[in-house]
Formats: C-alpha cells, structure tokens, sequence
C-alpha cells in the first residue's frame, strides 16, 4: 500500500511583516530593534522632461545638499576609514512607486472626473530619505535626565527617546535646509507597506527561488495552497494577491561621469519600466576621508598595474584606461571639496509581476540588474524601513552624485493644483490642470497660448477646457471664427447657449465699444481706435485721428449710450464735421457686420453672456479676414471684419467681468497679428477683470513678430507639421529645439508605404488603429504643457468617449454625428405621422 504523502503546513509562515515599531507624528521611527530613523520626504519634479540640463541639475540638488549636510556632521579627526566608520551616518533612500485608480478627491470637478475617467489608472510616486539618529545618554537635561536615561536602559532595554533628542533637533534643522519636508501619516503607511499596495504591512508571502507571492486575505492563501504552492503558474486568477520580483544592482555601464550626462541618471529607466520600490541604503562617508583612503591605496595600486605589465598580463592601452580611471576617480574627490561617498552601498529594486529576463529591466538605464535568487524574502526585509537584515551580496562604494543624480526623484507632473483636467502627463501619468485663476492670482499674464497645425486637435481641447470650467461655476464664451464651423452639439449637450454671427449682425451694437465698456473713457478709446483701424475715410484715419476721440468723448460725456448716438451728438452741437461722421454712418448703414460694432439706438441691448458657455459662431456667414501677415494690405471689409473679432474679444471680456470666466479665440492669429497693444490692452484688462483668454492658433511666428512672448504666462505645444511654426512654439515657450523634440512635434501620425501602415508612437498626433474599420483612438493626442511654474512636459490629451463623440471634427465623426441626426430625425418625424394616424 502506497505511503499517504505528508500534508503540507498550512501556507502561514508569514515573514517580518514590518521593521517598524511604531511611528511618532514628527517623522520619527523606532525600529523593531530599538533604532530610531529620522524620515523626511525628498521633493519630486520633472528629470528626463526638464526643460533644459539647468533644470535637472536643480531636481538634484535637494538630495545633494542632504547628503553634504549628513557628511559634515561625522568628525574627521581621524581619516581612516576602519576607524571613523562607526561615526558614519546610516541612511536609507526608498523610493516607493503605485498603480492607483484616478481619485481626485478634494476636487471642485472629483464627481464630474471621476464619471469620465472611471478606469484611469494613474501613479503614486514618492521618495522618502531615512537617516538612524545617535543617542547621546541624558540628552540635553543634564545629570539627572543622564542617570534617569540609565535606569530606564537597564530595566527597560533601549535606549529612551529623550536621548535623541539632540540628534533630532541637528538632523532635522539640516534636511529642512535641504528642502525635505515632513512625510503625512497616509505617505509613511504607503512606505511602510508598498509591497501590498499600501494597505498593512502584516502580509502572508511564499518565496519561490526568482519571485515572491504576497497574499491581503485568507482566501487568497487558501486558494494558493489548494492550487499547489510550487507551480505558480498554473494557479487560477488570486484575487488581493500580487508577485513581486526583487533585484540587485550589480554594476553600471559606466564610470565616472559628470552628473550632466543622460547617462548617469540611471534610475530613470527603472522608473520607466514601472519599478515598484528602489531602496539605496548607505553609510555616508566625508569626503576627506575618502580622499585620504585614495591616496593610501593609489601606491599599491599604481605598483599592481606595473607589475602586472612587467609580466606581461596587461596590455599598453589597458594600462592607459586604468591609470585614466584612477584619475578619474581621485577628480571626482578632489575637485570643488569633493562628494561624500555612500560606503557600503547597498541598492535594491522591486518590480511588479514575475520578471522573466532581468536584463531587459530599466530600458536605456545604465544599472545591470540581477535577480536575488533564492533570497527574494530577504530582499523584502532589507527594503523595508528601519529594518536591520542585510541581505545584498553586492555593495558598492558610490559618490553621493551617483545617487542624487540617477533620477531617482524624477516625476514629470505639471500644471496647477487644481482646474480643468487637460489630460495626464505621458511619462508619469500624473494629471495635468490649468486653473482659470491661478495667473490672475499669482499677478501674472493670464493669456494661455494653444497651438497646434490642422488636425491637431485644437477645437477638441477648446472644447473640453470650456465644458470644465463651466462646470466649475465660470462662465465661458467661445468665438470660432471660421465659416462653416460648429460645434453646437457639443455647447448644447453641456447646456450651453449657441448664437451665429448672421443673428449678431443684425443686432444694432451688439459689440459696440461704449456700450459694453465699464468706464466711458476705455469705451471712448476703444472705440476710437476701432474706428481708426477700420478707416472708413479712405486712407484718412490719421487726419481724423484726433477730431473722432473728441467727438466720441463729447459724445459720451452727454449722455450717448453708443458709437453712432455719440457722433450724432457732437455732429449736432458743431463738434464734429460732416466729412467725419458722414463716411462712418454710410458704412454702418451698408455693412451689417460694421453695424454690430457701431451703435445707433440708444434702446438696444448689449452682449448678454450666458452663465454656462455662449458659443458665437461665423456659421454661413462669410467672415472676410485677411490672410495672416497680410493684415497691413487689408481691404476696407477686411477690416471691419478684423474690428468685429476684437470687438466681440473685448466685448465678451468685459461681460465676464467679475465672474471668473474665460474667452476662447479660435484662429488667434486674427487677434495676434493686430500687434502687441491689442494684446498688452487684453493682459491689463483680464487680469483686472479675473478673465482668462484662452488663444488658439497655428500661427505661431505672428506672436513672436509682435514680440508677445512677454504677454504669455503658459500654454500648450499640439502638434505642429510646419517645422518653422514648430520652432517658433519652442521659441515662445523657452524650449530648447533639440531633434529629438522638433521630430516628435512635428512627425506624423502614421508611417508605411500606403499598403502596410503602422502607428508612428513618436508622434504627438493622436493614434487610431489603421487596421481597424471604426479608426479607434489607441492613443489621445500629446501637447507639451508649458505651466506658470516654468515646467514644459508632454502630456496624453485623455478625452471622455461621450465627449470625444460630440466635439470629434475628423471627417468620419462627423459623417458619423450627422447620420445620427439624420436618423433621429426620421425616426421623430414617423413618430409624429403615427401620432397622427
């Protein structure tokens, strides 16, 4: 009779779950082994997206100096290093890296995002710096604290937290210096249980030689245990169960390099791969004793290199690459006081799922990575904080540059605190908004610059701003110039008003200056200037430039509510000549479009803007705008045409006086191209009114003739096919205009010979599936979002598929929304025939 094979343990040998003892709310921690770890956390801002090497080098520094401040408190009396080490400073930098579902909580618009983006996943990235603090018996009270220190170690074991106390004021007054701040109890449960998403460190895991198994809940464990413990990969799905696979660094692909190099930011491709947790632990060690250990050896090491010469066992060039190396190395200590160095470095990551090939971990990262086979749960212990177990047989000896300077606090985020949602940065997945009110705020330009070629996907991200701030309370006016444009599908759905300039012309001053002016006197001036860029007199503006501003001012200063009532006024009590007002009320009486501009009744009402979005549409109307750049040769409608635009600008800005709103100007380049006054006049004017404009073009190169880029506080780079436009966006936004970015703004959609035709995932473009007969969207177009805190970062223009139905403008999409329209409308109209019947 066959043997019953033994059953198996219950699968509940559950490791430490924790090195952490217990946590105080200034930072500190105590250890399991009765340690106590001061932990502040490192700031986090754009490395790979920095817009310049000036940038980066700044994201490093926090970390830098920390290190700097560590080292100068370590005495350096004696400079050897087997007898200072025990003076040396323990520290552990944890990087801590989760995949969560997009929560804005807190948000004006988190019920309104959180519909729209219900399975957004975005990513939790934090960086925290862990430094052991020195007891000192007594602390700062004196004798008795000293003797009551004592008792308490000898009855108690471990030292009281009093004794720190003195450590604790040096270190944390240092790494304020630095920048680092204090972690929030959320961020410290995150770094105390990163291996189960950040919900409790007490987990049940099952080490297997190259990964390890961590199970949240019973049934996960039982269901592991039923299906077999040793081939995990015929287990069924587990759910609240994940793998995780730990790693050593064993060595980089390079050697001293300076910290300006792509290549030393080694923790960047890690990042990129979505490692889950880095730690980096380290004792740091000044850098004169470093210098002095260099100097001791560099005679045993120069004797090592001839004598293996001399026996023939290395070659000439090899010698050369060595003896450059150690120069190398003795630079990096002797130049500029020298880097602490990081002794006995230990460095460790974590990454999600089971990882087949190590080697192909970390993208371009310059780290060669080794799985810890075998040791997987003790890899585990040793990243986890305070934790004692040392479990990496590779250590290294690395300048603090080495570590301050890999990257390993790059997060590209960009953007304001809160606002509108444009989309979520491509590198990081961190949402990216544009606050209606944060430059009128901050006392800065408010005007935000879209650009963008055709096809870019300007009128979707118009669109998708307005609907946003409308529901954030604002009201939104939209003035889309183009004949034949509309976008009334998406307005209404969002419970706008929609109004098409055939109306408006016919509306006696709808846009007249001294109607919707605050004060008479900007009215006057606004009116005079429109009425002298129009020049109905012929060529003659300039001698009429003075006489119309007196009649205009006369005028007003009698009681006239309009342009037309004014000049009446002053043409009756002899303040203006016949040949000034005449050639004025002839072209009003002809032009419709210059009747919206100038007033003749009183009665009439002026632009009255809706509380949600007004949408001011061309429709069939035939808007005649000169070609940009052309606007000096304008013709005399050409130029109404253009006053009509800015007056329906300003217009609109001033009817959102006071109430937080915004103005979108299609086709910018009509209102850019009027010159820097135009301009400066609508800077002054909405950041005194609490407006903000927001201008949309592929024109670029007409804001720098105007030199504007003054007048801009931020904007958004879309895609752009003309190189010259694309440079000139760089140009504006202070962007260095390197191949690499000049290609991706500019590349197209997708590449192939016409019979075989593939995504091109380095364009900006927006990417649909060639294959696919509905066009789907795999991948939403990429601006690059230049914010108010100088930030430029490439952001996925994320839109909601019911929103992305509405406002689409590609030919199919709109064939599409009016066969839809075509097919409800039947389907009403049989309807009512049998409602009839």
């Amino acid at each position: 009779m066959a043997k019953k094979a033994p059953a198996q343990a219950p699968l509940i040998d559950v490791s430490i779950p924790t090195m952490l003892r217990t946590r105080l709310p200034d930072g500190r921690l105590l250890g399991v082994d009765g340690s106590v770890w001061l932990i502040r956390r490192v700031p986090l801002e754009p490395v790979v997206d920095a817009k310049s090497v000036d940038e980066r080098m700044n994201v490093f520094t926090p970390l830098l100096a920390a290190y700097d401040e560590l080292s100068a408190m370590t005495p350096v009396g004696v400079t050897r290093r087997a007898m200072a080490r025990k003076d040396y400073r323990q520290t552990q930098l944890l990087m801590v890296n989760l995949n969560r579902l997009f929560n804005p909580t807190g948000h004006q618009l988190a019920g309104f995002l959180k519909r729209s983006f219900p399975a957004q996943v975005t990513e939790k990235r934090m960086l925290f710096l862990a430094v052991k603090l020195a007891s000192k018996v007594g602390g700062a009270g004196g004798l008795k604290a000293a003797i009551e220190s004592v008792t308490e170690t000898l009855t108690v074991g471990g030292s009281p937290l009093s004794d720190y106390d003195v450590d604790l004021k040096k270190v944390d007054a240092a790494l304020a210096r630095c920048g680092l701040t204090t972690p929030t109890s959320e961020e410290l449960s995150i770094a105390n249980s990163w291996w189960n998403r950040g919900h409790f460190p007490d987990t049940v895991d099952l080490p297997h030689s190259d990964h390890l198994h961590v199970f949240s809940d019973a049934k996960a464990v039982r269901m592991a245990d039923d299906a077999g413990r040793t081939n995990c990969h015929e287990w069924p799905e587990i759910p609240n169960h994940r793998t995780l696979t730990f790693a050593t660094l064993e060595d980089f692909e390079f050697d001293f390099i300076p910290p300006t190099d792509p290549n030393a930011h080694w923790a960047t491709g890690l990042l990129d791969d979505e490692a889950v947790a880095i730690s980096i632990r380290g004792s740091i060690e000044p850098a004169k004793i470093t210098r002095a250990e260099l100097r001791r050896q560099r005679k045993r090491y120069m004797d090592d290199i001839r004598e293996r010469v001399e026996q023939h066992k290395m070659e000439r060039a090899e010698q050369d690459e060595m003896l450059q190396t150690l120069e190398d190395v003795e630079g990096v200590y002797g130049s500029n006081g020298g880097s602490p160095t990081l002794v006995d470095a230990s460095v460790l990551v974590a990454f999600d799922g089971e990882v087949e090939d190590i080697t192909q971990a970390g993208g371009n990262s310059q780290a060669n990575l080794r799985i810890m086979n075998f040791r997987q749960r003790q890899a585990l212990a040793e990243m986890m904080l305070c934790s004692h177990i040392r479990a990496n047989p590779n250590l290294h000896d690395l300048p603090s540059q080495t570590v301050a300077c890999s990257g390993i606090q790059s997060l590209s985020t960009v953007g304001d605190k809160t606002g509108a949602l444009l989309g979520f940065t491509e590198r990081d997945r961190q949402p990216a908004y544009v606050s209606p009110t944060a430059a009128s705020t901050a006392d800065g330009l408010p005007i935000f610059l879209n650009v963008g070629g055709t096809g870019s996907g300007k009128s979707q991200v118009l669109l998708w701003k307005a609907v946003q701030y409308a529901e954030m309370g604002g009201p939104q006016v939209i003035i889309d110039p183009k004949t034949g444009s509309d976008h009334s599908p998406t307005v209404l759905a969002a419970g706008g008003q929609v109004s098409s300039l055939d109306d408006l012309a016919n509306s006696d001053g709808v846009f007249d200056p001294i109607r919707f002016s605050l004060r008479p006197e900007v009215g006057v001036e606004m009116a005079a200037s429109m009425l002298s860029a129009i020049d109905p007199w012929g060529g003659n503006a300039a001698r009429y430039e003075v006489a119309v501003y007196n009649a205009l001012s006369y005028g007003v200063a009698n009681g006239a509510q309009c342009v037309g009532q004014a000049l009446h006024l002053a043409h009756n009590a002899g303040k203006a000549t016949a040949d000034l007002v005449n050639p004025v009320f002839e072209l009003a009486d002809s032009s419709p479009m210059f009747r919206a501009c100038v007033g003749m009744n009183p009665k009439t009402k002026g632009l009255r803007i809706h509380d949600g979005i007004t949408y001011i549409k061309v429709g069939d109307s035939h808007l005649d705008l000169p070609e940009p750049g052309a606007i000096s040769q304008a013709t005399l409608m050409q130029r109404v045409c253009l006053a009509l635009v800015r007056m329906m600008v300003f217009g609109s800005a001033m009817a959102l006086t006071g109430r937080g709103g915004a103005i979108h100007l299609d086709e910018a380049w009509v209102f850019l191209g009027a010159g820097k006054s135009e301009v400066e006049r609508l800077g002054r004017l909405a950041r005194s009114q609490n407006v903000l404009p927001e201008l949309y073009t592929q024109r670029v190169s007409d804001a720098l003739k105007a030199e504007l880029t003054g007048y801009i506080s931020r904007g958004l780079i879309l895609p752009i096919e003309d190189a010259t436009e694309a440079r000139a966006a760089c140009q504006l936004f202070k962007l260095d205009p390197t191949p690499e970015r000049m290609a991706r703004i500019t590349a197209k959609a997708e590449i192939g010979d016409g019979e075989s035709v593939a995504m091109n995932w380095n364009s900006m473009k927006a990417l649909r599936d060639p294959n696919d007969p509905e066009r789907r969207v795999m991948r939403g177009a990429v601006g690059i979002y230049a914010d108010l805190a100088g930030r430029a970062v490439p952001v996925e223009i994320v839109l909601p598929k019911n929103f992305l139905a509405l406002s689409s403008t590609s030919p199919e999409d709109i064939k599409r929304r009016e066969a839809e329209a075509t097919a409800r409308e039947l389907e009403r109209r049989q309807e009512a025939a049998l409602a009839v019947i």
